[in-house]
């Protein structure tokens, strides 16, 4: 068996992802500006990556068995 750490890169990735497009989805539907809602997308995703890192990051310090 493999004794590689994971990288959880792609967790990270994906919940930037899905917290992107669901703040430029809710922007949007509030504000009914494109630009208003691309910049609300950025921020959010801004947020979902760093707290899926932290996530990732504790569950890369927990002990593995």
């Amino acid at each position: 068996m493999s004794t590689r750490e994971p990288t959880y890169w792609t967790l990270r990735l994906l919940c930037a992802n899905a917290a992107g497009m669901t703040g430029f989805l809710l922007a949007f539907a509030v504000a009914r500006d494109p630009a208003a809602a691309l910049v609300a997308a950025v921020v959010v995703a801004g947020i979902g990556y760093a707290a899926s890192s932290a996530v990732a990051e504790y569950a890369a310090s927990a002990p593995h068995e």
